[in-house]
This record gives C-alpha cells, sequence and structure tokens, in this order.
C-alpha cells in the first residue's frame, strides 16, 4: 500500500508537472532571447523578441513558482491524501496534517553553498526524499490516533466538513508534536562535515542531512552504467509476466532520475551548460534523467515495441500477427503499445521474451554512451510522454541534433533486434 500511496500519488502531479515543463519549453526554444530559436538565428536583438523578453518570457517563466518548484510539497500531500482515501481514512484532513509536517520539518529555509544556491527552500525537487517519507509517515501517525478514538465528536446536527474537522483536532496536533520534536531533536545534534554544503549558523534539518547523506551520493551512483541497464532491464522484465513495469519502478526511479529531471530543467534556465556524472555536487546537468528513457528507450513503449510493429508489418508471414500490428501503428507511434502487449501478445510470449528485455538495456546504453560523449545533449526540456520518438529526442534536448540521431540509431538497432524473432514466430504454429 505504501508504493501504491506513492506511484499514485506522484502520477497525481502531471497537471503541475506538465504546466511548468511546457511553459519551460515554449521559453527555452521560443520565447527566451536566450533560446534556441533567438541563439540559433541571432534574433536576439529583434522587435519581437524584445517584446518577449518583456512581456511574454517573464510570464511563462513565473509558471515555475507554482510547478516545479512546488514539486515537494504537493508530493507530500498527494501522497498523504492518496493513502489516506485507500486506506479509509479524510483524505482531506490527512492531507492538510501532512502539508503541516512537512512544512514543520524545515521545508521553507535552504541555504546550500555549494549545489543550487539559488534555490532558497525545500518546496521543490530538492525535498522531494524528505516528501515521500513525510507522505507515509505522517498518515500513519495520524492513523494511529484515530484508530485509538482520540478524537472530537460533534453531534450528529454539526455538518460532516465541521464535524471531520473537529475529529482531527487532536490526532492532528499530536502528529505535528512529533515532528516538531524531530526538528528540535535534530537542530541540537552535531553532524561533522555537514557544514561543508550549508551555512554553520543554518540549524540542522532532515532535510540538510537528505542532501549531504543520500541526495548526492544517489545522484552520483544513478548516472553510472550499471545502475541505468538494471532499470532498463527490470522495466520490461515485469511487463513480461503482466506487470506495468513503469508504474512498479516509479517508487524507485523517481527519487533518482526524477528529481534529477527537474535539477536538469532548473539548472538550464539558471544558465548551467556543462553536464557531469555528479550534477549535485558540481551543480552541473546530469547525463541520465527521467526523461531519458522516453527520448532514447521507449521507441512506441516499454521494450520498444514500434519497430517490432514494423518488423512484423514488413517480415511476418501470419496474418494474426500483421493485422494486431497495423492496429497497433497508429499507438505505438505516440507511445503507447498496450494493443501490442496485449493483442499479439508479448505478455508470456517465449518467442518475444529475449528481444523485448534485451533491448531496453541494450539502448539505454547507446543512449547513455551518446550523453556521456556529449554527442547528444542533455535532457533540459520535459516534454509529453506521448511524443513520437526522434521528435522526443529533438524537444527534450533543446533541439541536439545529436540526440536525434542517437534516437534514429537506437530505432535502427532495436529493429535489427526484432526482426530474427518475427522470423522464428512464422514457424510457430498459431493452435
Amino acid at each position: 500500500r505504501h508504493l501504491v500511496a506513492i506511484r499514485d500519488g506522484l502520477a497525481s502531479l502531471m497537471p503541475l508537472i506538465m504546466a511548468g515543463s511546457i511553459t519551460l519549453l515554449l521559453n527555452n526554444v521560443v520565447f527566451s532571447q536566450n533560446g534556441l530559436i533567438a541563439e540559433v538565428f541571432s534574433l536576439q536583438e529583434s522587435a519581437f523578441f524584445e517584446f518577449s523578453a518583456k512581456y511574454i518570457s517573464p510570464v511563462l517563466g513565473i509558471v515555475d513558482v507554482g510547478t516545479l518548484s512546488l514539486l515537494g510539497l504537493a508530493a507530500s500531500i498527494s501522497i498523504a491524501y492518496t493513502r489516506a482515501t485507500n486506506e479509509g481514512h479524510d483524505g482531506l484532513v490527512t492531507a492538510a496534517i501532512t502539508a503541516g509536517s512537512f512544512v514543520i520539518l524545515g521545508a521553507l529555509s535552504r541555504d546550500n553553498n555549494i549545489v543550487a544556491g539559488w534555490v532558497k527552500h525545500y518546496l521543490g525537487s530538492q525535498g522531494m526524499f524528505i516528501a515521500m517519507i513525510v507522505g507515509l509517515v505522517a498518515p500513519a501517525i495520524y492513523f494511529f490516533f484515530v484508530n485509538r478514538n482520540l478524537t472530537i465528536k460533534m453531534p450528529d446536527s454539526v455538518p460532516e466538513a465541521v464535524s471531520r474537522g473537529f475529529a482531527g483536532i487532536i490526532p492532528g496536533t499530536l502528529t505535528l508534536l512529533f515532528f516538531a520534536a524531530i526538528r528540535v531533536g535534530i537542530s541540537e545534534i552535531n553532524f561533522p562535515g555537514i557544514e561543508e554544503m550549508f551555512n554553520p549558523e543554518s540549524p540542522v534539518t532532515v532535510f540538510m542531512l537528505s542532501e549531504y547523506y543520500i541526495s548526492k551520493p544517489f545522484s552520483t551512483v544513478s548516472q553510472g552504467l550499471p545502475m541505468i541497464i538494471l532499470v532498463s532491464t527490470l522495466v520490461p522484465l515485469f511487463w513480461f509476466f503482466g506487470l506495468h513495469g513503469a508504474n512498479i519502478m516509479t517508487p524507485i526511479m523517481s527519487p533518482m532520475y526524477g528529481v534529477l529531471q527537474n535539477h536538469n530543467l532548473q539548472a538550464f534556465e539558471q544558465g548551467i551548460r556543462t553536464v557531469s556524472g555528479d550534477p549535485i555536487g558540481n551543480n552541473t546537468l546530469a547525463y541520465w534523467v527521467s526523461g531519458s528513457w522516453d527520448a532514447y528507450v521507449y521507441h512506441g513503449g516499454s521494450g520498444a515495441t514500434l519497430p517490432l510493429i514494423l518488423a512484423i508489418v514488413l517480415f511476418s508471414k501470419r496474418k494474426d500477427q500483421k493485422e494486431i500490428a497495423k492496429m497497433s501503428l497508429a499507438p505505438g507511434l505516440f507511445m503507447i503499445n498496450e494493443p501490442i502487449l496485449f493483442g499479439l501478445p508479448i505478455v508470456l510470449n517465449p518467442v518475444y521474451f529475449i528481444p523485448f528485455v534485451i533491448n531496453q538495456p541494450i539502448l539505454a546504453t547507446i543512449g547513455y554512451l551518446s550523453s556521456k560523449a556529449g554527442f547528444a545533449g542533455p535532457i533540459v526540456n520535459t516534454v509529453p510522454w506521448t511524443t513520437p520518438p526522434i521528435l522526443n529526442a529533438l524537444l527534450a534536448t533543446n533541439f541536439s541534433i545529436g540526440a536525434a540521431l542517437t534516437a534514429a540509431f537506437g530505432l535502427v538497432v532495436s529493429f535489427i533486434i526484432y526482426v530474427p524473432f518475427v522470423y522464428a514466430a512464422n514457424h510457430v504454429s498459431v493452435d
């Protein structure tokens, strides 16, 4: 239930994520004087971009304040609400208490001397790891007191909304006091070395401990090829057994690659262009973020099934598979591959097990090496996951030609991997 709460809670943030991402994309590509179009065509001093810099770009840029810069707080609320509703408790009261707990821990104050110094709070991606913990722990504490009837019960004549509010006063207060005690307790402990990253005069908070002991090491591990290959293998492996691999891996991937994705977007907006394998520690862009899978790996969906559809259309002699492939082509162009996964099917189909599982780690390796070598530009924009292959890579990297060529090369490689197995399927009995 905890992983489900994280998965569904994070999924509910898509309107915020996409609103912030689309406005950043438009700003970075179209309207900013330092954006792609202005720089490529040397139009920074043109009347349009002078007008845009004064009236359009600021409007697009300020959207970040209420979207990407609030993801941590929003995540704590959405995860708590999801858990409460799934477990039969009051979702709104639980979410409100959780938001208060998150802020009490020190979310409003950040003074990092090394990493993203322009961010002065933990309400965004910098606080995402703690947000997920608080989103699970605060409801658990609140439920503990509610289940023991430590509540104020109002007469039946009182409106339900008012009654629910009064019922949450005692358990809510005790939950907030718990997190307040943690805040004060941590501030009294001496943590050697932490002053290297933060202002020594700032009281230590759990957010600072998370940045120093967890986020920084994890961001480095996430940029290593072994971790990327492991994740890229597990997603299609789960799918082969009929389980939604991407959703299952979200609670593991989001704290690392989702946070780094947001880091890249905001760092790029601040003018940072250097890429490294230690993005958090060096104030640089990351090689690999959550959008990297959409750009270089998920060609047509998990397992890169769009090349399989094309291979079946061209080389299959089985009418049933050709018909399914034709019907799956249009959805596959927009990264929707359930028709081919369950229609062919690929799920529990031993013929396609090997190419379906090995495709992703191979494509991820190609994309990673290309990004690390600097041939493919870093992911600096978030684009809708339904964006077709190649175009996805172009938009996500602010129109890096190397990224588009890398995605195109991955499509060809995936097609070549699938072709022998399509021929093998021709000799498998339909009965």
